[in-house]
């Protein structure tokens, strides 16, 4: 994969991954093992599409790595025009 990741990330046991999103806001996972340890090397791009029932949910973790990535200074979101 060659994709820049943010470095945040947010673990969802329910979920059994852990996420985190790249520099341009995309959603990417990767499963957690038994022992709670994850391989970094395995984040793939979240598939909206095969979580149907869990649209919300998976942009609320979307949105909240992009707030901890620009809390850290990590990602800037443009201004909207009104």
């Amino acid at each position: 994969m060659n994709v820049d990741l943010s470095g945040v990330y947010l673990s969802v046991e329910e979920h059994g991954c852990m996420y985190t999103v790249c520099t341009e806001g995309e959603l990417f996972y990767a499963p957690m093992y038994h022992d709670g340890t994850v391989n970094l090397e395995e984040f793939d791009m979240v598939e909206y599409d095969l979580y149907d029932s869990k649209h919300d949910e998976m942009y609320q973790i979307q949105s909240i790595l992009i707030d901890m990535m620009t809390s850290a200074g990590l990602y800037f979101k443009k201004p909207v025009a009104v």
